[in-house]
């Protein structure tokens, strides 16, 4: 039997840029340290998304930071499984706008496939996929675990005590997870291989195993690395990775590669894994939210 030819969707790049429009209303808010309108208008974009699906919302740390920590959770449905979700709403500070391919770092450029803004590699195109993936799963009646969504607004402060590191202490070991996700993940352009981050502050690597069928079916064989996500400020300034619980799990994975830039001009990620990332992190949690061998 022949082979039918490869069609041409005209309707595909309409497609593409519509998923890309709430992306692009996300970026154009500037939400950097001390911007006097930025962050709030960030929470307020974060907290009414999660709002609307279920989530119940409480922001901690308002009276001491002007970037406080969104502290979201849902109940689940269908499943007793537990799992924390970080990220950050805040950005990098922009060193020079005139080097950037746009006009302005804050409005989404696609470039060769490439879409560039300040934020969206680090971290709000990630944190946006996932949370377009838990609207659909919540949406399609699967099995959804119980979510601790913890999303911070000092991540690019390297000065000073953050409020968010109190608020992880506190909301981390009285939720009782033993799954944590990293706000994003790596890609090697070079070997062309997703990269999934699996660690864990005292399980060895060997006992880990039982969590690679689950990330080999979402990500599609990706390469496994028994190691964290790495941060510019260490560990301990990460309010994640200080506060994991000595026999949790920890897993990152994401669209982000040695190009994305991020803390320097032309931040960026390819649009095809910014786009995957969701159906990816959709697929995951679904599969945990279900899983019966794993702890």
């Amino acid at each position: 039997m022949a082979l039918m030819p490869n069609v041409y969707n005209p309707n595909m790049a309409a497609i593409l840029n519509s998923e890309l429009s709430i992306f692009r209303k996300f970026i154009h808010i500037p939400s950097y340290v001390k911007h006097p309108t930025g962050n709030i208008e960030a929470i307020n974009f974060i907290t009414s998304h999660l709002e609307s699906i279920g989530f119940k919302i409480q922001i901690r740390g308002d009276e001491l930071s002007e970037q406080p920590t969104i502290v979201a959770k849902y109940l689940g449905h269908k499943s007793n499984r537990k799992v924390v979700i970080y990220g950050h709403y805040d950005v990098a500070l922009v060193k020079d706008s005139k080097n950037w391919v746009s006009d302005d770092p804050f409005t989404l450029e696609e470039v060769e496939g490439r879409v560039y803004g300040r934020g969206i590699a680090d971290n709000k195109g990630p944190l946006l996929s996932r949370i377009q993936a838990i609207t659909e799963l919540i949406k399609s009646d699967k099995p959804v675990p119980q979510i601790l969504w913890l999303i911070q607004g000092e991540e690019e402060i390297i000065e000073g005590e953050r409020v968010a590191h109190k608020v992880f202490k506190n909301e981390i070991p009285s939720f009782g997870a033993n799954l944590y996700i990293e706000e994003t993940g790596f890609n090697d352009l070079v070997t062309n291989e997703q990269i999934a981050f699996l660690w864990s502050r005292s399980v060895p690597e060997k006992q880990l195993y039982k969590w690679h069928s689950l990330l080999n079916n979402s990500l599609n064989q990706p390469r496994i690395e028994f190691r964290h996500l790495n941060k510019l400020n260490g560990i301990e300034a990460c309010p994640l990775l200080s506060n994991l619980p000595q026999n949790s799990i920890y897993i990152g994975f994401g669209p982000n590669d040695k190009l994305h830039n991020i803390h320097q001009d032309n931040e960026s990620l390819a649009k095809s894994k910014l786009l995957q990332h969701k159906n990816q992190f959709k697929k995951f949690i679904t599969l945990f939210a279900e899983a019966t061998d794993v702890e």
